[in-house]
């Protein structure tokens, strides 16, 4: 996928509690506030902690061969300034595998181990092989057939920086419950995203189809490790929302073919909080003709002075 699957499981857990029967007296609108509530704060403390979006300090995408690491300017993936060494090592890719090789003198890390020569597994066969080298830390990725290094610096300013995300206020008439329409078979599509010529294909099992604002609707999902991830776009796209669309989480239809999308948790791409990420974007199948005033918003940032 687009190294997300993790981040989806957890919002599936709101969408778990969510579902449960209220408890101790407290009535199911105020239930289902706090639990939005909570979710709202898991968001945030995600997008802050170690494997959030705001700590990416780079991008880079590995040619076959060596490919040299550090922060001089002849390197060819280059550290931000004054993060690194001149030189921390070799990434040398070889039939579509990975390598690290440090260089001498320089400490780096697997866990507690230091690494001296390291094959590397991607985001894709599992949980990636991550590296530090004092608050650094790296691991690979697949696109595709493309293969890169997501750089990320634990002590980040724009972790500091974070004010949060403006969100709609609770609606809960966007707490819908969507029919599952399978397809006869599963389908592969290509998505494109953020990064030009680079896309994403998501096996697609089939439409979500449900009503809202008197409109029958409908949206592809896309089969995630233990559910449904959806991206779309709708009336707000590019004024009160990200411009790219936005994105949901949802569980697998249960006995009776239904599942519940609760576009309260609608949540902004990785790319509005980071340039370093690889956003797939909505496709015209998934924009909505109405305006889905819920979840999160999004803002412009100005240009710095």
């Amino acid at each position: 996928m687009v190294g997300i699957d993790h981040r989806i499981r957890a919002l599936l857990v709101a969408t778990v509690i969510l579902a449960q029967p209220a408890m101790g007296g407290e009535s199911e609108p105020a239930r289902y506030e706090s639990a939005l509530a909570e979710w709202r704060a898991d968001r945030v403390a995600s997008l802050k902690g170690p494997d959030g979006w705001l700590n990416l300090a780079g991008l880079y995408w590995l040619k076959g061969g060596a490919n040299s690491f550090g922060a001089a300017a002849g390197n060819d993936l280059v550290a931000p300034e004054g993060s690194a060494p001149p030189r921390l090592g070799d990434f040398v890719v070889d039939n579509g595998m990975v390598t690290f090789k440090t260089e001498p003198g320089v400490e780096v890390f697997h866990g507690e181990l230091p690494v001296t020569d390291m094959l590397l597994t991607d985001d894709q066969d599992g949980e990636p092989t991550l590296l530090t080298h004092g608050s650094l830390a790296w691991t690979v990725i697949r696109r595709m057939d493309r293969l890169g290094v997501r750089l990320r610096d634990y002590d980040h300013p724009a972790i500091a920086a974070f004010e949060g995300i403006e969100s709609y206020p609770a609606d809960p008439d966007w707490r819908i419950v969507a029919r599952f329409e399978a397809y006869p078979e599963p389908r592969k599509i290509r998505l494109a995203t953020v990064v030009q010529g680079l896309g994403w294909e998501p096996t697609v099992p089939g439409t979500l189809e449900f009503e809202a604002r008197g409109q029958s609707l409908s949206l592809e999902a896309y089969r995630s490790h233990d559910g449904f991830f959806i991206v779309f776009a709708d009336g707000t796209t590019g004024d009160t929302t990200y411009p790219a669309g936005r994105y949901l989480a949802a569980n697998l239809p249960g006995p009776d073919g239904t599942t519940i999308l609760d576009f309260n948790r609608a949540y902004n791409p990785p790319c509005v909080f980071s340039e370093f990420a690889t956003c797939p974007l909505a496709t015209p199948r998934n924009r909505l003709p109405v305006a889905v005033e819920a979840g999160e918003k999004y803002a412009e940032k100005p240009d710095s002075p």
